[in-house]
């Protein structure tokens, strides 16, 4: 008995410390086109937030509400998924077009609106199709309520992403082609850091300071291509993999599948 109660006491203080902490997270995105030239060569129509591309990474705390009032002001159907997250009582906020939602219509508008219960790195992207691979796409890192886990002096966010010069419509229909010899023609990406690659990419330069230890948050935010990363002459320690933190694990580089996300100091 005096075991249950005390379980039911620390129930209780925890919900209590989470209410007095939690904040609603309101965002207003118009979802528009966009010119951007990520590589420093090729410039070509991309999907941005309120006339701006990349999309700006978003940030909350456990316990937050988060909001995204969106409104479409593209010429096709779109939607926002926010990947990772459970959306458990929520599914109709998922984003997933022919699933859990219609998809927003050009000129409409739809607000998502979640519980953050997981802490972790995260992404929000469309769901409509290859959209994404167009841009439409950005960070979500959730931090836990009573602090991190692993001691750390910075955190960086390194969005990786393997860039198509061609609209993913145009690769879309070439992935569904009937015609072999079309289907497996090469797509020829180059590798973007942060929406910058190519002789664009030392807009992504990161000064290190020798003596303190930095959480980098991974996201493979990729349509298809598998990553490798790592450091010249240092080891990675993994503390998080797909928002779960983990024993730590030092290896020399890690592999990250579209879509995934890990943490290494």
């Amino acid at each position: 008995m005096f075991i249950l109660r005390l379980a039911c006491f620390c129930y209780v203080a925890m919900a209590a410390m989470l209410a007095a902490v939690a904040k609603p997270v309101v965002l207003n995105w118009n979802i528009t086109y966009s010119t951007a030239q990520p590589d420093g060569k090729n410039s070509r129509r991309v999907i941005g937030v309120n006339g701006h591309w990349p999309p700006p990474p978003v940030y909350v705390d456990v316990g937050d509400t988060l909001t995204i009032n969106a409104h479409n002001q593209l010429d096709e159907p779109t939607s926002l998924h926010t990947h990772g997250f459970f959306q458990n009582g929520t599914n109709h906020y998922d984003g997933a077009v022919g699933a859990t939602e219609c998809g927003i219509p050009p000129g409409g508008s739809y607000s998502y609106k979640m519980n953050v219960t997981q802490s972790g790195t995260y992404w929000i992207h469309s769901h409509y199709m290859a959209q994404y691979v167009d841009g439409l796409r950005t960070p979500l890192i959730s931090r836990p309520s009573g602090g991190e886990h692993y001691k750390y002096d910075e955190e960086i966010v390194l969005m990786l992403e393997a860039w198509y010069n061609r609209e993913s419509a145009d690769i879309h229909d070439q992935l569904l082609s009937t015609s072999e010899a079309t289907r497996v023609k090469p797509f020829l990406p180059v590798m973007l850091v942060n929406s910058r690659g190519g002789s664009n990419l030392n807009a992504t330069k990161i000064k290190f300071t020798p003596g303190k230890k930095y959480r980098l948050r991974l996201l493979n935010v990729s349509g298809t291509g598998m990553i490798r990363f790592g450091i010249e002459n240092h080891t990675l320690d993994v503390i998080e993999l797909d928002g779960v933190d983990s024993e730590i694990k030092t290896v020399p580089s890690i592999q990250l599948s579209a879509g995934q996300r890990a943490s290494v100091l």
